[in-house]
């Protein structure tokens, strides 16, 4: 089952369009489908004018926690592993 997904063309000799570009103080996400119904039901709780900072913000805590996790089992000397 996939859970993210990008809808693009690849057109022939030319490299494909990735739905994530990561610049260096910007990031830019086109044609990016999320089937988590657990991100979609709290975006739909939303008023669709504050969704999109609501989605910043939503991954301004994932990626805090994540940095966090990371921390805790690099100092404990333990791999780390999304699940």
């Amino acid at each position: 089952m996939s859970t993210i997904s990008a809808d693009h063309l690849d057109a022939p000799g030319h490299a494909p369009e990735r739905p994530i570009q990561v610049r260096e103080t910007t990031m830019c996400i086109h044609n990016l489908h999320i089937d988590r119904a657990s991100v979609v039901a709290y975006l739909q709780t939303i008023p669709i004018d504050k969704q999109e900072i609501a989605l910043v913000h939503a991954l301004e805590v994932g990626v805090t926690e994540l940095a966090a996790r990371r921390e805790h089992f690099r100092q404990a000397d333990l791999p780390f592993t999304l699940s």
